[in-house]
């Protein structure tokens, strides 16, 4: 039986890895659209997070005494080295060109539950420095272990010292498995962020777990996206963490949480069975998700 597109482009990824031009941590990127990096990983004894994207604000400027928010993005189980995780969802908003491998369009749109999904100048007016590591290629086992988080943590810090980024102003996000991703680094590194954004993701294991995880996140201003129909990771998952959350006797301010009723499947039509499952091209068009992370800080109470 000839192997899926999937699986072809995960025995393929790590030979395209080779193949692709990156900068190295610390050269400055075209401003306004994401670009393929490369840094130096502390030694240890896992692999991954060799490579990343960065994305510098088009208003971002070296020599500026100010300080840029940071946005770290985690991507899901599908992704290989860069193909499926540019094809959809914040990293493909953040690109120059939005066309992919099954939608030659420059600019990306889509329309669902009545409404017009559409923003040409998304990466214009992006105000993020946004960091989306790439957690693993087609020769190493998927998935965001303790190591490759401890990784994402020196990335995060090393671009934010080498690009003017603010520690303070440092919020997480990720999707599907990114969204639990996210949840394990918020619960190992608690005051590092400024705020925590899974989406379509899950605490894993039983109640008392989430109940573990809300009374270290108690302090951490935390906003929940899922979709009720999402067949790929059950709403139950997000509602758990949730309702674990806001127990926590320490939180002051309850998590936000935007339980849709219905969501798309990712755009890429290998996909199309997952319904319900790309929240996630929903929730990282919402203004509102934005402004709200650049009210938060570091330290200050949820």
């Amino acid at each position: 039986m000839p192997p899926s597109r999937a699986t072809a482009c995960l025995v393929l990824s790590a030979v395209v890895a080779a193949a692709e031009t990156y900068l190295e941590l610390g050269a400055v990127p075209p401003l306004g659209a994401r670009t393929k990096m490369r840094w130096t990983p502390p030694p240890g004894d896992d692999d991954g997070v060799d490579y990343f994207q960065l994305f510098l604000p088009r208003r971002w400027r070296a020599d500026a005494a100010k300080l840029y928010p940071v946005l770290v993005f985690l991507h899901g189980a599908g992704d290989g080295i860069w193909e499926v995780m540019n094809s959809q969802s914040l990293p493909r908003l953040l690109a120059a060109d939005q066309s992919t491998a099954f939608d030659p369009r420059k600019t990306w749109s889509f329309d669902f539950g009545g409404r017009r999904y559409e923003n040409a100048t998304f990466a214009d007016d992006f105000p993020f420095i946004c960091i989306m590591p790439q957690g693993w290629d087609g020769s190493q086992r998927p998935g965001w272990s303790h190591a490759r988080l401890s990784r994402v943590r020196k990335l995060a810090t090393d671009v934010a010292a080498a690009y003017h980024g603010d520690p303070d102003r440092t919020s997480l996000t990720g999707q599907s498995a990114g969204g639990i991703g996210a949840w394990q680094f918020a619960v190992q590194f608690p005051d590092f962020l400024s705020a925590l954004v899974p989406v379509c993701g899950a605490i894993l294991g039983s109640r008392r777990v989430s109940d573990d995880a809300a009374r270290r996140l108690a302090g951490l201003p935390i906003w929940v996206y899922h979709a009720v129909d999402d067949v790929a990771m059950p709403v139950f998952l997000a509602d758990r963490a949730v309702s674990s959350m806001n127990q926590a006797p320490q939180r002051t301010t309850p998590v936000r949480f935007t339980r849709y009723d219905h969501a798309p499947a990712p755009p890429d039509p290998q996909y199309s069975g997952m319904t319900g499952h790309a929240s996630y091209d929903l929730a990282y068009r919402s203004a509102e998700l934005y402004a709200w992370l650049l009210r938060q800080r570091r330290g200050e109470a949820a």
